[in-house]
């Protein structure tokens, strides 16, 4: 398998720019997301190597930065989003074929990630996360396949697991919209259905899907 660390930035009207050249260890199965309101941060996934646990953060000009030290335990497929409006949090993850994890890593304000917090909800991988409420953040899905999902508090706090509405599925994609609501959408094979998610963090039933169905994509909100 070949690994990736180029990137392509995106104008405020939704513009895709050419490949940016990598920075930092070429890897996959990572996440990503904002920090700081202005700034952003890649961690986690799988390079050649192996597992791994480096982040790289992204400044408010869209310039990333060399690899960040390890911290917490190394993982892929895990998901990340943002919470109480500045900050922002990791959490679950593929360890080996075999086995996940549900641990957390907290992130600051100025991108520093804290060590492991202990699991909270079924540990799994393939998920997907997105800050929802202003200042919350809500995990979601999963392999298993699941549709429990996780609130996160805007102090950091993972909610146990709140039972599943929807399709289970996993290799998904979620988002933020209209300022403090978000969307689940698309999963393993090929389903392209989505679930939208309240500014109270409740999550809809199955809307019918539009598009193509697909797996292992990306989403984010842009303004």
């Amino acid at each position: 398998m070949a690994y990736s660390d180029i990137t392509n930035l995106v104008s405020n009207a939704g513009v895709v720019a050419s490949d940016v050249s990598g920075v930092g260890t070429a890897r996959w199965g990572a996440a990503g997301c904002s920090f700081g309101e202005d700034k952003g941060i890649f961690g986690f996934g799988k390079s050649s190597g192996g597992y791994v646990g480096m982040t790289n953060l992204v400044s408010n000009t869209g310039v990333l930065s060399s690899d960040v030290a390890a911290v917490g335990t190394a993982r892929r497929m895990l998901a990340a989003c943002e919470y109480g409006d500045d900050k922002a949090i990791f959490g679950f993850g593929r360890l080996a074929d075999t086995s996940y994890t549900g641990v957390t890593n907290l992130v600051s304000n100025t991108g520093v990630v804290a060590s492991d917090v202990a699991e909270v909800g079924t540990a799994r991988h393939g998920l997907a996360a997105c800050s929802f409420g202003g200042d919350k953040g809500i995990f979601g899905f999963g392999d298993g396949p699941i549709a429990e999902t996780n609130l996160v508090s805007n102090t950091g706090v993972v909610s146990s697991d709140v039972a599943g509405v929807g399709t289970a599925r996993f290799y998904l994609a979620a988002c933020e919209f209209g300022g403090d609501k978000a969307i689940f959408g698309f999963g393993y094979a090929d389903l392209s259905m989505t679930n939208l998610v309240s500014n109270a963090g409740v999550v809809a039933s199955d809307v019918a899907g539009v598009g193509t169905g697909r797996f292992i994509l990306a989403a984010c909100s842009f303004n």
